[in-house]
C-alpha cells in the first residue's frame, strides 16, 4: 500500500471520472498500523451478520462521507452497491425504474458495523450490525441459521463472540458436522465451557463424533466431576436407547421430604436446569417409585410429605429401551419427559420429548399413519 493525501476537491474528482490524476511527489509508503483499516480488504465481498434481520449479508460497496476528512458512513449490502461497482448502475438503475421495479439502495450505518470479536482482525473478517450483546440477545434457531451460512473461520470468530450459555444453545440447534467442525476449532478450555452448558445427551453425542484424543482433551478439561462422569457414562450406551437420548438434569428427592422445602429446591434449580416438569420420588433404597409434576406440587398443602401425593402406577424406561418404545410410550400416556432407569429400578436419567423430538419423529410419522 502506498500513502496518498488527497484534497476533497481530488476526490471529487476520482467520483466524476472514475480516476485520479496524482502528484507523485506527494505519494509515501504506507505502514499499517493495528489501529489501521483497509476499507476495501476488510468490507468488500466479506459478510456481515445483520441482527435485526437474523441473516447474513454480504458488503457489496462501502459509502463515503468526502469533505476536508474523509469518513466511512455506510456499508451497501444492497443489488445498487454491487451495480455500481461494476459500473452499471448509471444505465440499469433508470431501465429498472422505468420498468416499475426500483432498485433502492440497502445501507448500514457504519455505527452498527462492529467486529464479533478480537479474533476478527486475524482470522476472515466478519462483522456485525450491532454489537455483540445483541448477537447474544437472539433467539438460538436464528443464530443456528446464521452460524450455518457461515465459513469455517467466521463460525469460529462468531461463537467467540457468545456466552457459552448463548453458543451451547445455537450448537444444540444445527446439525452434526456444523457441530463437529466449530467444536474442532475451539480449544479445549472454550470447547469444555460450551459442552457443559449443553444439554448432556447432546454433549455425550457430540463428543463421540470426534476422535479418541480430541474428546479426551477435551473431558479433561471440564471443571465438574459429576459432568465428567455424567458424560463419560452416557458415551458407552448405544445409540438409539434411552440411555443414548436421557439428561441427567433432573430433580428427585426421598420419600419423606415436605412439598415445601421440595419446591425451595426447585427454584434453586431453575437456573441449571433447562427444562423440568416432573420432581421423581425414590423410596428408602433408592430406588424410584413416583413422579409428580410441578403443577401439582404447587397446588399441594407445603407441609405435607411427597409420598403422600403419589400416584400408583408409575411410567418408566430402561436404560436399553429402543426408540420405537420410547416413542410408543410418549404417544400413549402424552407425558412431557419419561424416566429411565437400571436394572435394580434406580432412575439414571429422564427422556424430554423436546429433546428426543428429532430422533422420535420418525416413529411418530408411522405411528400416526398406521392409525
Amino acid at each position: 500500500y502506498v500513502l496518498y493525501p488527497a484534497t476533497g476537491e481530488e476526490y471529487l474528482d476520482l467520483i466524476h471520472r472514475g480516476y485520479l490524476t496524482v502528484n507523485e511527489q506527494r505519494i509515501a509508503p504506507l505502514e499499517m498500523t493495528d489501529e489501521d483499516m483497509s476499507v476495501r480488504d476488510t468490507l468488500w465481498d466479506k459478510q456481515i451478520v445483520d441482527v435485526e434481520g437474523a441473516k447474513v449479508e454480504r458488503v457489496n460497496d462501502v459509502h463515503l462521507l468526502i469533505g476536508e476528512r474523509q469518513w466511512v458512513v455506510h456499508v451497501d449490502v444492497g443489488f445498487s452497491g454491487l451495480l455500481r461497482r461494476l459500473g452499471w448502475e448509471g444505465s440499469l438503475k433508470p431501465l429498472a425504474r422505468a420498468l416499475g421495479k426500483p432498485i433502492s439502495d440497502e445501507l448500514i450505518s457504519w455505527k452498527f458495523v462492529q467486529p464479533v470479536s478480537s479474533h476478527t482482525a486475524q482470522l476472515e473478517p466478519i462483522r456485525l450490525t450491532v454489537g455483540a450483546q445483541r448477537l447474544n440477545e437472539l433467539h438460538p434457531g436464528e443464530l443456528a441459521d446464521i452460524l450455518e451460512d457461515l465459513s469455517h473461520q467466521q463460525r469460529q470468530a462468531m461463537m467467540a463472540a457468545l456466552e457459552p450459555e448463548v453458543a451451547a444453545d445455537v450448537l444444540e440447534e444445527t446439525d452434526e458436522d456444523v457441530q463437529k467442525s466449530v467444536i474442532e476449532g475451539m480449544d479445549e478450555e472454550q470447547a469444555a465451557d460450551i459442552l457443559e452448558e449443553m444439554e448432556p445427551a447432546k454433549a455425550a453425542d457430540l463428543l463421540a463424533s470426534l476422535n479418541e484424543e480430541a474428546s479426551t482433551a477435551i473431558i479433561d478439561a471440564i471443571e465438574g466431576d459429576e459432568e465428567k462422569a455424567d458424560l463419560q457414562e452416557l458415551m458407552t450406551y448405544s445409540d438409539d436407547t434411552a440411555g443414548s437420548l436421557m439428561t441427567t438434569d433432573y430433580i428427585e428427592v426421598g420419600i419423606d421430604a415436605a412439598v415445601g422445602d421440595v419446591m425451595e429446591n426447585v427454584r434453586e434449580a431453575a437456573e441449571d436446569i433447562e427444562a423440568f416438569y416432573y420432581v421423581y420420588v425414590h423410596d428408602d433404597d433408592g430406588n424410584l417409585i413416583g413422579a409428580l409434576s410441578l403443577r401439582h406440587l404447587m397446588q399441594s398443602d407445603p407441609s405435607l410429605k411427597v409420598g403422600n401425593l403419589l400416584q400408583p402406577r408409575l411410567v418408566t424406561l430402561h436404560l436399553d429401551s429402543p426408540i420405537a418404545e420410547i416413542a410408543d410410550t410418549f404417544l400413549r400416556y402424552s407425558f412431557l419427559a419419561l424416566p429411565v432407569v437400571d436394572d435394580g429400578g434406580v432412575l439414571r436419567g429422564i427422556i424430554t420429548f423436546k429433546h428426543a423430538f428429532d430422533q422420535l419423529l420418525p416413529h411418530l410419522y408411522r405411528a400416526w399413519k398406521a392409525d
